[in-house]
């Protein structure tokens, strides 16, 4: 083999990571993959998983190059940051080699379009599942793109992407037409959508997010509560100058566990009252032994209205898988995670408006904020933390999948970060505010509630499904056949 060709997988991989955060070349995901697709067609079955799953791994170390940074800025062992990044990104590196094995079969751009959801959707939900930087969400600032998401949720913008790149790859006219007429009929449903949204179902909702800049590493040590306390007094009082109807913090905002705190809880209802205003405050609580990342709605004279605990938790982050095992030889890992899974439904009342929250990781989940909206939410409301990721691309790269969240269910969505991005997303994912990186401050604006449900919203990940259905039918037929 050539070595312009061995080159062609490190191409792949360039490509990949340019189209992302922060270097945001997104017309490049258009080509990423064609690389990839034209070794993996020249090379035997076992060599194209290998250069599929070489380049998926190079892809998603340089991706997850943050990881590092948060190691480092936690006083952790660099060696153990470099090995936890090479060995998630080597694992997600596996879906590439699967999807090239396929190409090497000789497949139809159809079929490898199919094939890159179906992996994307197994992506999602195996081992706890890491939906992070989808194909798709590198497209979020091309609006009329993306608006088929209301219809086949991200997934839908990945297969488009795919396959342009697959038809690149075979350079022939129908292909090459067959996807621009994709294309063309894609751009023409966002521009309708766009353009036809229907008018807000009733008064506006006047909303600020509150983003404190409180550093990761001061927020559980005691000597800097009263700063912590003062910051948010301040960004409270700002808030409360425009008569806001709900203040939404970020999450495990409050400098203590909630309920269980007497000087916490004696500090934070006066400030609310003071107000005159409703409050979704996320902060930990205590529960017969059991810590909760969790979402307090508060209304006006500081009573509780409702309660959310984190669903979906970081794995070894918040909750460290097979601990008693993995412990014993990786002794960091008994100093963290210590949080439960919460079970309770993600669908608060606020202010007489039913708003779906989910907190941090969660927003990157499309069916988890889905069932919120199906369950009645008519706005959604994403509280996180993005502290942990310092000054890397991580804060961007977490942001963009809210976009696709407002998309896919047709609601505004609104996002409080305590380092940013903090932000209002329009039901197109138009970006009504958005927070710069590292600084305290309150965006303010409206929003309109929404009932009406997409057809994403309705029937779910049915798209995706199809793909896995299509391939599983492809494999079974090559392997059957004599």
């Amino acid at each position: 083999m050539s070595r312009r060709l061995i080159a062609l997988p490190f191409l792949s991989s360039v490509l990949y990571i340019l189209s992302f955060p922060n270097f945001n070349q997104n017309w490049l995901a258009w080509v990423a993959l064609t690389p990839l697709a034209l070794i993996a067609r020249r090379s035997s079955p076992r060599h194209s998983f290998l250069w599929g799953w070489l380049s998926g791994t190079l892809a998603y170390a340089g991706i997850l190059y943050w990881i590092i940074v948060t190691f480092q800025a936690a006083h952790l062992s660099t060696g153990l940051a470099c090995l936890c990044q090479m060995l998630l990104a080597g694992y997600l590196g596996l879906y590439w080699g699967v999807w090239a094995w396929f190409i090497h079969k000789g497949q139809t751009p159809f079929v490898g379009a199919a094939a890159w959801v179906a992996l994307e959707y197994l992506r999602t939900y195996l081992l706890s599942g890491f939906p992070w930087t989808l194909l798709a969400d590198s497209q979020v600032r091309i609006l009329p793109l993306i608006q088929i998401a209301s219809i086949t949720g991200i997934y839908g913008v990945s297969f488009l992407i795919v396959f342009v790149n697959l038809a690149v790859a075979e350079w022939r006219l129908k292909p090459i037409v067959l996807s621009l007429g994709m294309l063309v009929l894609t751009f023409f449903y966002g521009s309708y959508r766009m353009n036809s949204h229907p008018k807000p179902e009733g008064p506006e909702i006047r909303i600020a997010l509150l983003q404190g800049n409180i550093d990761q590493y001061k927020k559980w040590d005691k000597s800097y509560v009263e700063e912590i306390e003062k910051t948010y007094e301040n960004l409270v009082i700002q808030a409360t100058q425009s008569k806001p109807d709900i203040i939404i913090w970020p999450e495990t905002s409050v400098p203590g566990y909630l309920m269980q705190d007497a000087v916490l809880d004696s500090w934070l209802q006066p400030m609310i009252k003071r107000s005159h205003t409703h409050h979704l405050v996320g902060v930990p609580i205590m529960d017969s032994q059991m810590a909760y990342n969790s979402a307090f709605s508060i209304d006006p004279e500081g009573n509780l209205d409702g309660f959310y605990a984190k669903q979906h938790l970081v794995p070894f982050g918040e909750i460290v898988p097979w601990a008693g095992f993995l412990g014993k030889f990786i002794h960091v890992l008994n100093d963290l995670g210590g949080f439960t899974t919460g079970h309770w439904p993600p669908v608060l009342d606020i202010a007489g408006h039913p708003v779906g929250v989910n907190i941090c990781y969660e927003a990157i989940f499309p069916n988890l904020v889905r069932q919120s909206v199906k369950g009645g939410a008519v706005l959604i409301a994403n509280m996180t933390n993005d502290g942990w990721y310092m000054r890397t691309a991580a804060p961007y790269q977490h942001w963009a999948p809210n976009i696709f969240r407002a998309v896919e269910n047709d609601r505004w969505l609104v996002r409080a970060d305590n380092t940013g991005i903090s932000g209002i997303i329009e039901p197109t994912g138009r970006v009504q505010a958005a927070s710069r990186i590292f600084e305290p401050c309150v965006i303010q604006g409206s929003v309109a509630p929404q009932s009406a449900l997409t057809l994403y919203t309705r029937f779910g990940d049915l798209f995706a499904w199809l793909c896995v259905f299509f391939c599983v039918m492809i494999f079974l037929r090559d392997i059957l056949q004599p």
